[in-house]
């Protein structure tokens, strides 16, 4: 599901919950569903499957993430695997809004093939007893120079309900991350362009770009547009704040139907470990907490 990632229609909020709201009732909460599809289902041909949440990192920063010049926060854009880093695990999970019985959990691995060129995968899970979304990604980073990095990613999408079975779809994206000054990083994905469908619905197709300027070490301050062709553009913001090498303090916003601010820490352990947590506050559904375990190597 989405929004922790992060941009999150007013119908799907609805929709999840009604599943939620009658996880014991499964007849009642079914019917409810299928008079909602039969209301909203215009407005959710390219909603179908939302974007998995933020890992901790990301959710903290506003989702701001698209730009950041670096691994510490996860792959964030396709073109990260060939950024610096030879091998690192990000595992992550979010509880939505405060709701237990909404599982999400979200894996992410790269590794670098030469000096050039790496890969990375990501799989996220996100869902409720009735209603559950995965996503497998595969994706491949070039350095095309010093200050310029290009990445593309191929995906299976898989949505189940319980009772009415399950479909599949695949998609593609593209990412690219550049260095347009010497603490200025511009970064762009692109995902789903042509708007692929699962089953009979069609997914949705967004494109995000932003900008990090990094002033030091200490402070990176990043800002991002997202828009999905269907609804209005969203607006990002984050600052990173590091005082020492092992500890990260990290705050963003954004803006789309509500605004919602964002908060979060994170420590770095020995061996290549860290520790990152985060939350994000919703003006009518509340905080969503996240926390994500790294490793990486050098």
């Amino acid at each position: 599901m989405s929004e922790g990632c992060s941009y999150f229609s007013h119908e799907n909020q609805i929709f999840m919950h009604l599943v939620y709201f009658f996880p014991r009732s499964r007849g009642v909460g079914i019917l409810l569903c299928l008079v909602f599809f039969h209301l909203f289902i215009p407005k959710l041909r390219a909603q179908v499957f939302m974007r998995p949440f933020d890992n901790a990192a990301a959710l903290s920063l506003g989702g701001a993430s698209v730009a950041y010049p670096g691994l510490s926060n996860g792959l964030n854009n396709e073109a990260l695997p060939a950024f610096g880093e030879k091998l690192g695990v990000f595992l992550s999970s979010a509880m939505p809004y405060g709701i237990g019985e909404w599982q999400t959990a979200h894996f992410q691995g790269f590794s670098r093939l030469g000096e050039n060129d790496g890969v990375g995968l990501d799989i996220v899970h996100s869902g409720v007893e009735v209603y559950q979304e995965q996503q497998f990604r595969l994706m491949y980073g070039r350095r095309l120079g010093e200050r310029f990095c290009l990445g593309g990613s191929a995906a299976l999408m898989r949505v189940s309900a319980q009772e009415y079975g399950s479909a599949n779809g695949v998609t593609f994206g593209l990412g690219v991350l550049a260095q347009a000054l010497p603490k200025l990083w511009l970064g762009a994905r692109l995902q789903n362009p042509f708007q692929q469908k699962i089953g009979d619905y069609e997914t949705a197709s967004w494109m995000r770009i932003g900008a990090a300027w990094q002033s030091s070490n200490l402070f990176t301050l990043l800002a991002e547009v997202e828009k999905t062709l269907e609804r209005t553009a969203q607006i990002k913001a984050g600052l990173e704040y590091r005082p020492v090498e092992a500890l990260v303090f990290r705050a963003g916003t954004r803006t789309g139907g509500a605004a919602r601010v964002s908060f979060g820490a994170g420590v770095r352990l020995k061996n290549g470990l860290a520790l990152d947590v985060g939350s994000e506050w919703h003006p009518s559904l509340g905080i969503t907490p996240a926390a994500m375990v790294v490793w990486q190597r050098q």
